[in-house]
């Protein structure tokens, strides 16, 4: 009975630090969600901006092209009062041209010969002369006028058609920037789903977390009063392990890669609790048994790959997890030295191994016991 119940402490124990490694990840996640959350939005804002920018362009272009049409109107109503005018001044020009110059001899030669005749006869010439320069004066300066305005006309339709160009340039400007606004509010929006579904798997994995640490503890002393059990083996502090302590073999060399009791991922500040470490090796490399003991499971184990445990008969256990291939099976006993199986995948795909040491249902640091 007491050995089912170290058991189910032990792969409890295991389980634990597979959980572990999954709120990690978890929180990883959330924090990675969190912070793409926070770009979309970043971006989101500077997409904002430049629709009112571009939307304050594209009233300003409007604006400026509703002033050209005016200046246009103007300008063509200008043109063509001026242009009746002229035509209408060189046909009065004309008509009184050929009317005073039909009648400059109208007294006839005798007109010549009476008293002022001849003086009368040269003043008449001479304002018909002022006359028909002056309204060929008027002609000129009103031609000189249309052509101007003429001029100041293709210069405005000119920039009325740039102006328009530029406003159609800035109304495909703005769907795009539509587009891409509303595929930036997809974008949050699923991340924001992503994000309180992984919040909400932490948080279960959180419980269970809790839930199995007690039940390790629970397990680790003895079994609940409404069973008629009795108490695990007291740890012997003249045991194998405590004697060999900071000299006992490493299950395979490598490098640990994490270590025992609270981590802090460094870069998102997240913490997770280890009751082992985890030790990277060589592909398939042999994992040997650190102290002498009995085979009390062999087998896969959840996340964990395959799991061996090791009672030492002395109130302490140790076990080996994320074993690509298991080489013992239950009931075996033991040498220090004895290969148990071949180093698997740990988390991050790299190949190694989990160990840990317990001094009942207590987790000890097992850097502190091997050499």
């Amino acid at each position: 009975m007491t050995a089912l119940m170290l058991f189910a402490a032990l792969i409890s124990a295991s389980s634990l630090d597979s959980l572990d490694a999954c709120v990690q990840e978890t929180q990883e996640q959330i924090a990675l969600l969190e912070e793409e959350g926070a770009n979309v939005s970043t971006i989101l804002d500077a997409i904002h901006q430049h629709i009112l920018t571009s939307r304050s362009y594209y009233n300003e272009l409007a604006l400026e092209e509703a002033e050209i049409l005016q200046q246009l109107s103007t300008v063509s109503g200008v043109f063509t009062s001026e242009d009746s005018l002229r035509e209408a001044l060189v046909e009065s020009l004309s008509s009184y041209m050929v009317y005073l110059y039909s009648h400059r001899n109208l007294g006839g030669i005798g007109s010549f010969f009476v008293e002022g005749g001849f003086s009368r006869m040269l003043h008449r010439q001479a304002y018909v002369d002022y006359l028909a320069s002056k309204a060929a004066g008027e002609v000129f300066m009103l031609s000189i006028s249309q052509d101007s305005l003429g001029s100041f006309c293709d210069s405005l339709e000119i920039l009325l058609v740039n102006v328009q160009q530029l406003r159609h340039q800035m109304e495909e400007t703005q769907e795009r920037i539509y587009i891409e606004e509303a595929r930036q509010v997809t974008m949050r929006n699923q991340i924001m789903g992503r994000i309180a579904a992984a919040q909400e798997s932490l948080a279960v994995l959180e419980d269970r977390r809790v839930s199995r640490a007690q039940f390790v503890t629970q397990l680790s002393t003895r079994s609940s009063p409404s069973s008629a059990s009795v108490p695990l083996t007291e740890p012997d502090m003249n045991s194998f392990i405590e004697r060999q302590r900071g000299s006992i073999t490493w299950p395979a060399a490598g490098e640990v890669i994490r270590g025992f009791g609270i981590q802090t991922n460094p870069q998102y500040g997240t913490e997770t609790v280890s009751d082992g470490i985890t030790v990277v090796t060589a592909p398939s490399q042999d994992v040997s048994a650190s102290a002498p003991g009995e085979v009390m499971f062999a087998s896969e184990y959840l996340s964990m790959g395959y799991m061996v445990v090791l009672d030492h008969q002395d109130g302490y256990y140790t076990i080996y997890g994320y074993l690509g291939q298991v080489m013992v099976s239950v009931g075996d006993a033991l040498n220090p030295g004895s290969a148990l199986g071949r180093s698997g995948s740990v988390p991050g795909g790299r190949p190694g191994y989990y160990f840990e040491i317990r001094r009942g249902g207590e987790p000890l640091n097992p850097v502190e016991y091997l050499q």
